[in-house]
């Protein structure tokens, strides 16, 4: 849930080039500094939030956390792994002091026996949209098996991410409706005929672009691998939120 928080604001500052990871795993610049953002954004920093969570840790202990976290931003721009453009030092503290606030309350939330449907949904999406975001990145960068081609910004090496990341915020909110709200079967069916058409049109007007003639159809899996992991996960954290 706590990457499906970061991923949005991780997106707005790489794609305005607030700062670059140099971790020197791939050769393409891109993806190498995004390989970086997923090692911090989907494992590290979740991993320290269900921590502070589960030991109710105090606001001293927090914040000696994240003042180790902005040392650490510091030194990776200092050894070279880490490049800062726009963005500083201070932002990671800030805004980490501003995140794990926000999972405490949400841990609370997760505690209460009747949370609001809102909530529900938020957790629903939050917990849906890491699975889609690592299945779209190793298949599009990483195996290279697909690429959305469409011209919405002049620095060509971007329209594939925005693109992909406006794609996978649709895609989430469409299948966080039809497993979070109580709907007749073909309402859900409609939602997933929408995937479906939407898949369909990428490809008809050669948005969707695979080297190996790979049929768009098959970005309508993906929903279904997270769908899976979603009802997995509640059903072993004993969360009643889908229908």
């Amino acid at each position: 849930m706590i990457t499906g928080i970061i991923h949005p604001f991780e997106v707005v500052v790489m794609l305005t080039d607030g700062y670059r990871y140099i971790p020197g795993i791939v050769l393409d610049p891109q993806t190498d500094s995004t390989i970086g953002a997923f090692i911090s954004d989907l494992f590290i920093v979740p991993a320290l939030a269900v921590v502070i969570n589960a030991l109710s840790l105090s606001w001293p202990f927090i914040l000696g956390i994240t003042a180790a976290f902005t040392g650490i931003d510091w030194l990776y721009v200092k050894i070279g792994v880490y490049e800062h453009y726009w963005w500083k030092s201070i932002y990671t503290g800030s805004g980490l002091i501003i995140l794990y606030a926000i999972s405490r309350w949400f841990w609370h939330c997760l505690q209460e026996k009747k949370p609001s449907l809102l909530f529900r949904l938020l957790a629903i999406y939050l917990t849906y949209i890491p699975i889609p975001i690592i299945i779209n990145f190793v298949l599009a960068r990483l195996l290279n098996v697909f690429k959305f081609e469409i011209y919405l910004l002049s620095a060509l090496e971007k329209n594939h991410p925005v693109f992909n990341n406006v794609y996978l915020i649709f895609t989430g909110v469409v299948v966080t409706l039809c497993i979070g709200l109580r709907l007749r079967f073909r309402y859900r069916l409609f939602g997933i005929g929408l995937l479906a058409l939407v898949s369909w049109a990428l490809e008809y007007y050669n948005i969707f672009v695979s080297p190996i003639e790979m049929s768009s159809q098959y970005l309508t899996l993906v929903p279904l691998v997270g769908v899976l992991f979603v009802i997995v996960l509640f059903h072993i954290a004993k969360l009643d939120y889908l229908f």
